[in-house]
């Protein structure tokens, strides 16, 4: 809202591209259209959309261009052939890589004014921030290399130097809206976050056992695989011990039924059950899609209630009216998503209750996720879940 509020206010001054991850873009035009009906919008995506040659014409009629990343990609010629008065991108860490073909593309097209929007400026690294700040103000923080030494000095005198020079760079280049400002808390409600702890059943434990044993007689075997395939034995390894924790059939899919035989989905059919029994709504992430499919499928027929499973790759128009529905709805709900699609970008104050299935390795990720529904337009105190299985790479994590 404050984006659009921005752009209606200097509406006639040039077309703006708003660039966004598919999974927002039908909110960007929603929102567009609640706030700001005033602003002439076009959505630039899909099959059905302008031609090369066409979209000049489609552009002089709009005061506002929204796209995704990839199709700003594939039609950046023409995209970049025009002339664009402000650059949108949200979730800019899209961007964070100054190597990848998105980043060094969307360099291409120019506008007045380029303007980054994101929740997560530093994902890795002093890097991630480095390519937004140089996407935005191209040369003005120097090379990658120098602004991430001076900003990452150890030395005690050198880093309260480093310090000062970044609170000076978001003095003049960051403008922040934090939930801790006083008139943005004034209007969040509270918000709970627990850490459940979910022991694993039998089966589990001897799943994750034999992963350990095999990935430890590899290591000790002298005659055994050169250190890059050991190194990557030991991710897919982590990968595996993470799907373990899930659920059995998430490391190893069976036709078997999914109930009582995983500690976190024991706990998370409590919470489901709870959140019913109040009529609330209740998000549950997880990074792995596929699990997410089988747990849509079950909590559907724990719940007696279609449950719907955003991810990436469904076609915008149904991941659009998933988020709809589920907003819309009456009564109590659920809705699992991929933490890589529907972690960031979305509106989804209809619930009040979030759980977070799965560990991700940056904690910034996962309070983006709970930030679906702990955000401004929230009106009811909400309760986030990690869970977590004691003793294992999740606790780790």
């Amino acid at each position: 809202p404050t984006m659009l509020a921005h752009l209606g206010r200097t509406a006639g001054s040039g077309p703006a591209l708003v660039i966004a991850p598919p999974a927002v873009v039908g909110n960007w035009a929603a929102e567009a259209a609640r706030f700001t009906p005033g602003l002439r919008v076009v959505v630039h995506h899909g099959a059905s959309r302008a031609s090369a040659s066409e979209l000049a014409a489609e552009v002089a009629d709009a005061d506002v261009v929204i796209t995704t990343y990839g199709t700003a990609v594939r039609d950046v010629e023409a995209i970049a052939a025009l002339s664009w008065d402000r650059l949108v991108l949200d979730e800019a860490q899209a961007i964070k890589n100054p190597a990848n073909e998105t980043a060094q593309q969307l360099r291409r097209i120019p506008a007045r004014v380029r303007i980054a929007l994101t929740g997560t400026p530093i994902e890795n690294g002093l890097g991630d921030l480095w390519s937004i700040l140089d996407f935005t103000n191209p040369g003005l923080v120097g090379s990658r290399s120098s602004f991430v030494a001076a900003l990452s000095s150890g030395r005690s005198n050198s880093r309260q130097g480093a310090e000062s020079a970044l609170r000076a760079l978001n003095g003049i280049l960051v403008f922040r809206r934090t939930k801790t400002e006083p008139d943005v808390a004034a209007e969040m409600p509270e918000r709970i976050d627990q850490l459940d702890h979910c022991t694993m059943t039998p089966e589990q434990i001897g799943l994750y056992q034999a992963v350990l044993d095999s990935l430890v007689a590899d290591s000790d075997d002298p005659d055994g695989p050169p250190k890059d395939a050991r190194n990557g034995a030991i991710l897919a390894a982590i990968t595996a011990l993470k799907q373990i924790c899930n659920h059995p059939a998430a490391y190893q899919d069976d036709d078997r039924p999914l109930a009582g035989r995983s500690g976190k989905l024991a706990r998370l059919e409590e919470i489901v059950d709870a959140v019913f029994a109040a009529g609330e709504r209740v998000l549950v992430f997880t990074h792995f899609a596929s699990w997410g499919v089988r747990l849509a499928e079950h909590l559907s027929a724990h719940t007696s209630t279609p449950v719907a499973c955003y991810h990436g790759g469904l076609a915008r128009g149904v991941r659009d009216q998933i988020v709809h529905d589920f907003q819309n709805g009456e009564g109590p709900g659920v809705l699992v998503l991929s933490l890589k699609a529907g972690g960031t970008g979305l509106n989804l104050t209809a619930a009040s209750h979030v759980v977070l299935y799965d560990r991700w390795w940056n904690p910034a990720v996962e309070d983006q996720a709970r930030d679906r529904a702990w955000r401004i337009g929230q009106t009811r105190t909400v309760v986030s879940h990690r869970l977590v299985c004691p003793g294992t790479v999740d606790e780790r994590v």
